[in-house]
């Protein structure tokens, strides 16, 4: 069983622990946080010796890995710490905000043997593991376009979001690093390395900061095309599509991942015949958690290759210089 401290009790931080608590891979020993006192009851509730430090968790010996639930502008900082500490690491998506650092910190990592865990549960969904299972078989034919509309209004209020979640030097774009980077991912575990990309960014609403509204345009290296719409504004909607030229699968949420509601998935074969599957929610974080454990402790391979942990946030820079310029931006 691995031993962890974790690195922000934000809202998401304190979802961690949750999740975690009756783990029996991981457990959660420690906490930092920069505002103790906001914490405090948080952390003796759940039995966590609390510090501001980090270098107090990095210099403990028996605190085998971090996870670091910080803005992301801090990732790279606090990534190459707990590596030189020896610490095993899972950070919070995104990985890094450039890919420069993203590399750079892959690659300290690599070489001390640390692997980094990424914050991308969405893969561990049953719904979405189906659709996958689905195209990887073939019995949607052949892959030819991706939709996604998941958007929420949750970061509109700085109680749950927390100030810096609205602040467009760590989270760019409206919900892009919060919400979009999730399906960037998932996009790319579906059809591959994303060829070229056309964003647009909009603010429609005084609810929230900056621009509320993100659409993405994809071109795959496959040749397939996607489409991606995040609003920071309206109420909860998830809607995630796939068409290939022998069906369709589409995949419904009615809540985010803090809430234990079921997802649809809805398939249409090509002689019209319509199935319609119910799936009970899971703790898909903590089956994501398990799964880098495993890694760590050399019992499977990670289910995120090195290079999609670099290529979604290559994904994420070229959203933002298409946005910054108005073109479309060759990755």
């Amino acid at each position: 069983m691995l031993t962890a401290a974790v690195v922000g009790l934000g809202w998401w931080g304190k979802q961690i622990v949750a999740c975690l608590d009756q783990s029996d891979k991981i457990r959660i020993t420690h906490a930092v946080d920069i505002d103790i006192d906001s914490v405090k009851a948080f952390t003796d509730k759940h039995d966590l010796k609390l510090t501001d430090t980090l270098n107090v968790v990095l210099d403990d010996p028996t605190i085998d890995a971090v996870i670091l639930v910080t803005p992301h502008g801090l990732h790279k900082e606090q990534v190459l710490a707990a590596a030189a500490a020896g610490k095993q690491i899972f950070c919070e998506k995104p990985l890094a905000l450039s890919t420069e650092a993203a590399k750079e910190m892959l690659e300290v990592c690599r070489k001390k043997n640390i692997i980094i865990g990424v914050g991308h549960e969405r893969r561990y969904e049953r719904a979405l593991e189906e659709i996958k299972q689905r195209i990887d078989s073939g019995s949607l034919g052949t892959l030819t376009h991706l939709e996604c509309n998941w958007s929420h209004n949750n970061f509109a209020s700085s109680a749950v979001a927390g100030g810096w979640r609205q602040d467009p030097k760590h989270a760019p774009a409206g919900t892009l690093t919060a919400l979009g980077v999730h399906i960037t991912d998932y996009f790319q575990s579906l059809a591959g390395p994303v060829h070229s990309i056309y964003a647009q960014a909009a603010h429609r609403s005084s609810s929230f900061p900056g621009d509320d509204v993100l659409t993405v345009q994809f071109k795959f290296k496959s040749g397939v095309t996607g489409t991606m719409t995040n609003i920071a504004t309206t109420p909860f909607y998830c809607r995630i599509t796939v068409f290939g030229d022998q069906g369709w699968a589409e995949a419904r949420e009615i809540s985010n991942v803090d809430i234990p509601d079921p997802a649809t998935l809805t398939v249409r074969d090509n002689k019209n015949e319509f199935s319609t599957f119910s799936y009970d929610p899971t703790n898909t974080v903590r089956e994501n958690f398990h799964a880098w454990a495993d890694a760590v402790e050399g019992r499977e391979t990670y289910r995120f290759t090195e290079q999609q942990k670099i290529h979604n946030v290559e994904i994420l820079e070229s959203i933002l210089r298409s946005i910054e310029t108005g073109k479309p931006v060759r990755i």
